[in-house]
């Protein structure tokens, strides 16, 4: 099994000579893996690019960013992209809380976990979020990020328990652990919780189910192992020349 996994891709972002939601993507594999920040679904522009996509590729796994409800609620941008999924006969798939069996042996489990925000941070995290995403806030998001944790543990230690002879593949937007995560320029900064949160100690992470967690968000590529997970991810960011960023990479499994 292969999968192309790219986030952070930022096609509603203006760059130098490049129109709005027009980016190439040489196809490596059957699967295509965007783990969020890939646009806003109040941009139909975003859903004509997906279009494209779903023509050129066996199957989509989508995550959603914390850019994607940008200019909505949480709820319609989440509905928008339910009403995408049901135009393309399963080759689209929002991964929301979402199992996806891709072989007898081998399951993605996929959400966005909004990271736990430091109660002490919040004048300094997020603002951006809590201002454009429509009756978004520091309480929302907490419940957001304790449901996908909780969804995350309960998922995992089943598979465990019922079915030993599976390994798992999460896929977030946000990152499941702190260290090595992000550019260490920004170790200790303040706004830390609003990109990762640390995870390492929680059952989904403890079971020896899991073989990979990939991420986005904090535009800085990785691919590490912590505990006998490996951690990875490659974020295009929104500059160009992302250091690390391989469009074309492939994983396999």
């Amino acid at each position: 099994m292969q999968i192309q996994l790219l986030s952070d891709l930022h096609l509603e972002i203006e760059r130098p000579g490049k129109a709005l939601y027009h980016f190439e993507i040489p196809k490596t594999a059957e699967c295509l893996a965007l783990l969020g920040d890939t646009g806003c679904t109040a941009h139909e522009a975003l859903f004509d690019w997906l279009r494209v996509q779903v023509e050129r590729f066996k199957a989509i796994l989508f995550v959603a960013g914390n850019h994607e409800p940008y200019g909505w609620t949480m709820s319609k941008s989440h509905a928008r992209l339910r009403a995408f999924e049901a135009e393309t006969s399963g080759r689209f798939i929002f991964l929301n809380q979402t199992r996806i069996d891709l072989s007898p042996t081998l399951t993605v489990l996929g959400c966005t976990l909004w990271s736990f925000l430091d109660p002490v941070e919040l004048s300094a995290n997020s603002v951006k979020d809590f201002q454009r995403i429509e009756k978004f806030d520091a309480s929302g998001r907490s419940a957001l990020h304790l449901s996908d944790v909780a969804w995350l543990n309960e998922a995992v230690t089943r598979i465990a328990n019922e079915e030993p002879e599976r390994k798992v593949l999460i896929f977030t937007h946000h990152a499941p652990t702190i260290h090595g995560t992000s550019d260490p320029k920004y170790a200790g900064q303040s706004n830390a919780s609003a990109f990762a949160t640390e995870l390492t100690s929680a059952p989904c992470w403890r079971s020896g189910t899991v073989a990979l967690w990939a991420f986005g968000h904090t535009h800085w590529c990785c691919d590490f192992e912590r505990n006998g997970i490996r951690v990875y991810s490659n974020q295009r960011g929104n500059q160009e020349g992302k250091e690390n960023f391989d469009v074309g990479r492939v994983l396999s499994f």
